[in-house]
């Protein structure tokens, strides 16, 4: 039966940028949008439709969230102080020091975290891939998942030593090209996969010519930290003369099947360079600000570049990055004039839509496209009074605003509720296994042991 969410302030991200008071929008039993207008129009249409009220709400497409790793829901709270990526640090239960069922535990609770804040589409990177791929296929999420291939060990990095070996390389890819294998379309391409190589640092240049030949035979896209730190771009200029982007393009990996994550230290040129060769940015304000970067998305925009937003390893909150985005990017732009609340709404869907190649069925409200849709509760003391929906939402939204969330026009959070798991047994389970981690890993203790102790 035909769903008619009805009297919804609707804000499509469509290009016009309409905003629709007192809407509505058709869903069809194919998960599909129907049709999108005013309530009473489509109330007549529909009359048979199964009406869902959201009055006191606004209708936005899911967030597409270019860059998350799930499963480092383990560092949160310990490893955010201690600085820099937890990826290069061994007192840190991350990467390989997990086992695939750990990732399994901290991937169910990124992904419910991710889902609970509107995110209905996640790209996904990291370590056991084919481990993570089971917990986001049970949570119902949308997603692009791929390992994380290097041939550099990561453990040496921080104190910029760089050894590579080429039988990690090609394990990692292997297992790369195994999660494509079993998981890529699956449930009517609700999960899709890329490859993954790490960075053009600690994957070397033939790892990376390696990745490139695996993505272009199995016909999908790629995910590579670029640019993240001046670290990786002093030794890509060590290994060849050039600097990170410049490196990519000579591999011919720069281009429309590739996304960046941060690109937080570009040099002169390297944002032409992107923009031109139809590179998708994947701009990470939250954690790049956390480290004292910001990347020029500004300037990408204006050249055309595709720029959306992802929250990394930090709390999955769309809200929060689009906030801190239009923040960090007027910073580094010297004022507000080049970007504003509708452009980082744009950047968190469409624009992500865009970047991994499905603009054509997800990324905005638009008739037949796929029904991923956010509710948010506009009838929120810090939301009123309401003028502008879309400014309320990024200069004074929270993640607690988003009431429900679909995913193929079927609810997988109402009114606040994650129903497709139970949300107390995967917190559960991670705060257990988080516990038993740290303290084999890095000694540690609960802080309210601690403090009595000071007693």
């Amino acid at each position: 039966m035909t769903k008619l969410i009805s009297g919804a302030t609707v804000v499509p991200v469509d290009a016009e940028r309409s905003v629709i008071r007192d809407g509505a929008v058709a869903v069809a039993d194919d998960g599909r949008i129907a049709d999108v207008g005013k309530r009473a129009v489509l109330e007549q249409a529909y009359p048979d439709a199964e009406r869902i009220d959201a009055r006191g709400q606004m209708l936005l497409p899911g967030f597409v969230n270019l860059h998350v790793h799930c499963a480092l829901a383990v560092t949160r709270g310990i490893g955010d102080d201690m600085g820099g990526a937890p990826v290069y640090r061994k007192d840190i239960p991350q990467g390989v020091i997990l086992g695939p069922d750990d990732t399994y535990v901290f991937s169910r609770l990124g992904a419910l975290q991710a889902l609970a804040f509107g995110s209905t589409t996640i790209v996904e990177n990291y370590i056991h891939s084919l481990s993570n791929v089971k917990a986001l296929a049970e949570l119902g999420i949308r997603a692009v998942v791929s390992e994380r291939v290097h041939d550099a060990d990561l453990f040496t990095v921080r104190g910029g030593e760089y050894s590579y070996d080429p039988d990690l390389g090609k394990r990692l890819l292997e297992t790369n090209a195994q999660l494509i294998e079993e998981w890529h379309g699956y449930d009517g391409g609700r999960i899709t996969c890329q490859v993954g190589p790490h960075g053009p640092d600690t994957a070397s240049p033939r790892l990376l010519e390696q990745a490139a030949l695996l993505a272009e035979g199995r016909g999908v896209g790629m995910f590579i930290h670029l640019a993240q730190t001046a670290g990786e771009v002093a030794q890509v200029r060590r290994l060849t003369g050039r600097n990170s982007v410049q490196h990519l393009d000579d591999l011919g990996l720069l281009g429309r099947g590739l996304i960046a994550g941060h690109c937080a230290f570009l040099e002169d040129g390297d944002a032409e360079l992107l923009a031109t060769s139809g590179t998708n940015v994947c701009q990470i304000p939250v954690v790049n600000a956390k480290s004292g970067w910001i990347a020029p998305a500004a300037q990408l925009r204006r050249l055309g570049a595709v720029v959306g937003l992802a929250t990394d390893n930090m709390v999955h909150d769309m809200v929060e990055a689009m906030r801190f985005a239009l923040c960090v990017n007027r910073v580094a732009d010297g004022g507000p004039a080049g970007i504003k609340a509708m452009d980082v709404l744009e950047m968190a869907t469409i624009q992500g839509a865009r970047a991994i190649g499905r603009e054509a069925d997800l990324g905005s409200i638009e008739p037949g496209k796929i029904a991923d849709l956010v509710f948010v509760d506009l009838e929120r003391p810090h939301l009123a009074p309401l003028l502008d929906p879309v400014a309320n939402l990024v200069y004074a939204g929270q993640s607690s605003d988003i009431h429900s969330v679909m995913v193929n026009g079927e609810f997988l959070v109402r009114d606040r509720a994650v129903l497709t798991v139970d949300t107390k047994e995967v917190m559960a389970a991670a705060q257990e296994r988080a516990e038993s981690l740290w303290r084999s890993v890095a000694g540690w203790e609960p802080a309210d042991r601690a403090v009595c102790g000071q007693c």
